[in-house]
């Protein structure tokens, strides 16, 4: 399946991908998730930047604010270019979760003041939602927020705390009111990583990037950090991850790296003849087609003011659970060599393919599978927990 698209689209298509041919050489993609060495991560920064001074940053959000007011498809064609390329965007924290946040709750001082910041790459954003004791459970968590005269203490602690080394400032979800309900006690603030009582305890994760461990010691942060509303947090987050009225294009990069799966048997003589071989390769297209009708079927509803069902909750299942899948598929066809990593003469596709595997099984951001399968139940078909 493939989207009608008008030529206003397949223009800004064209365009984004001359802008990365010239921008982005091959020996600079990479996904800076699972790939934050010093060198590239400058490397990462410096392309951001160039994409920021394009103004491509927040292509959705009011002009007024640093955006350029285009339709979610726009933004969808965008993030389909980068994840094909394996550009390494950063910040996604910011420009997605922190500004859709901003977007839906915050103060028009907030907006004005905040939201540039993020579309220049001059602010970069770590999440502090995921709790040790919480996981997905965003009602479960335990960091507390008390006002004290013109400031809030925050005390807590954040796990799986993804860039927080490399950021500047710190996006936390707290609870500001003990007596309320697990979901309408929740608050949002943004807190300065270098403020005295943060403290961080990076680690490594099984994709090889770099999460940490986020301790908040009575920090003291300013009444002007919490963001919107006291105790609409929970409302703000659920809202935040659909501002854009985009999706994660998980599709685009399997599809990218399809292609290369497809080169690479054609040749090697008598691969594409092997029965097995044609079914796995079209059951690997058929996951990415999948993906990419449910994606356009957000962006059609959000793009017409249609209700999306279940809050694109589908969409999400199949994407972080097709994750593994592809990449177990994938590696079927290359064969036992798809385990080597790369470096060794006998990997496949320079040894990429052992670490998208890897890689694969990182697919918990913004709620696991089976969190969102809750979500299906509970409030699509109102099933009892």
């Amino acid at each position: 399946m493939r989207p009608t698209l008008t030529e206003e689209h397949e223009a800004w298509r064209a365009e984004i991908r001359e802008f990365l041919d010239a921008e982005l050489p091959k020996e600079h993609a990479f996904n800076p998730e699972f790939d934050d060495a010093p060198e590239q991560w400058a490397i990462a920064v410096e392309f951001s930047k160039k994409i920021a001074a394009k103004g491509w940053i927040g292509l959705t959000w009011p002009k007024e604010y640093g955006g350029k007011g285009l339709t979610p498809i726009f933004n969808q064609i965008f993030l389909e270019e980068l994840y094909a390329a394996d550009a390494p965007l950063i910040n996604s924290v910011g420009i997605f979760l922190a500004a859709g946040t901003i977007l839906v709750g915050g103060t028009e001082e907030q907006k004005k003041r905040l939201l540039p910041d993020i579309a220049n790459m001059r602010t970069l954003w770590a999440e502090g939602l995921t709790e040790p004791g919480a996981g997905s459970d965003l009602g479960s968590l335990r960091t507390k927020a008390v006002k004290d005269g013109d400031y809030w203490v925050i005390t807590g602690e954040k796990a799986f705390t993804s860039w927080g080394p490399m950021s500047d400032v710190l996006y936390v979800a707290a609870r500001t009111d003990p007596e309320a309900s697990l979901s309408a006690g929740v608050s949002i603030f943004v807190v300065d990583l270098n403020s005295p009582g943060v403290t961080l305890h990076p680690m490594r994760n099984y994709g090889g990037g770099v999460q940490s461990s986020t301790f908040l010691d009575h920090v003291r942060v300013p009444a002007s950090s919490l963001i919107g509303e006291e105790g609409k947090g929970w409302q703000y987050i659920m809202r935040a991850f659909y501002a854009s009225g985009t999706v994660e294009p998980i599709y685009a990069m399997q599809e990218a790296r399809l292609r290369d799966l497809l080169e690479y048997c054609k040749a090697i003589p008598g691969k594409l003849d092997d029965p097995h071989v044609k079914a796995d390769l079209a059951e690997l297209a058929g996951i990415v087609q999948t993906q990419r009708l449910l994606a356009y079927e957000i962006i059609g509803d959000n793009t017409h003011g249609r209700q999306t069902p279940w809050g694109g909750g589908v969409q999400q299942v199949a994407a972080k659970e097709y994750e593994p899948v592809f990449a177990q598929i994938y590696d079927r066809v290359l064969g036992p060599t798809s385990q080597l990593r790369s470096g060794s003469s006998y990997a496949p596709l320079n040894g990429k393919p052992e670490a998208w595997y890897r890689q694969s099984f990182a697919n918990h951001a913004g709620g696991t599978s089976q969190l969102k399968r809750m979500v299906l139940a509970t409030r699509g078909l109102g099933l009892p927990r």
